[in-house]
């Protein structure tokens, strides 16, 4: 999905602000000072779920297939499964960038969405050929916290200058966050031989991005 597609979604339902008159005879119209995206607690709590959501992402599609062969699947059943984890995100997250954008607060649905990677996880710790299929769809359905994160910056700015602004802010810190977690989760394998430590790495990875998920989804507009 494009990454500007959401943000100008939730911008188009926006009521244009009225130009202030400027003509003979009007008041000064003191410029708005601009908030420091820096100082402000849900800039930071949406960089960092951008940041937390593009770890899952980057670790799902750069290990996810691997765990299902090391569970003795296929190589044709474990990538069948990471298509079924890829694909399933494109028509959800349409639909997701609709109904997140008509809500006063996207909290809840961004613990919602979190708690399907959590039950993912856990169940490829638990056992992860037991239910492969499941496993792969509720990590589907987790990645669609991608076009969330999009659409709640869009939700947040004020007006188009500030949305801008927030969007840079929050990717560019955000990504460089996710820098370090598919790294670990190597480490982690290759040290320890298995995927149960890094699966209960990413199953603890994913409350922080709860909590900054329910923070940056409130009602409150930045600007």
């Amino acid at each position: 999905m494009p990454a500007w597609g959401p943000p100008w979604l939730a911008l188009a339902r926006r009521p244009a602000a009225a130009a202030p008159d400027t003509g003979p005879g009007s008041p000064d119209v003191a410029p708005r000072p601009r908030t420091r995206l820096t100082r402000d607690p849900t800039a930071w709590a949406l960089t960092v779920y951008f940041g937390l959501q593009a770890t899952a992402a980057y670790v799902v599609i750069g290990w996810l297939p691997q765990i299902f062969r090391d569970a003795g699947l296929s190589a044709q059943t474990a990538g069948l499964l990471f298509a079924v984890t890829s694909v399933l995100g494109v028509p959800l997250s349409f639909v997701l960038a609709a109904v997140a954008g008509r809500l006063r607060s996207q909290s809840g649905v961004a613990v919602g969405i979190g708690l399907f990677g959590i039950a993912g996880y856990v169940g490829l710790w638990a056992a992860p050929a037991a239910a492969p299929l499941l496993w792969a769809v509720l990590l589907g359905v987790a990645n669609c916290s991608f076009p969330l994160a999009l659409t709640m910056i869009g939700m947040c700015g004020r007006d188009s200058g500030t949305v801008i602004r927030l969007s840079a802010f929050a990717q560019s810190a955000g990504y460089l966050l996710s820098i370090p977690g598919p790294i670990l989760v190597g480490a982690l394998y290759q040290h320890s031989g298995s995927w149960r430590a890094p699966l209960v790495f990413m199953t603890l990875l994913m409350l922080p991005q709860l909590a900054a998920g329910r923070l940056a989804g409130r009602d409150r507009q930045i600007g």
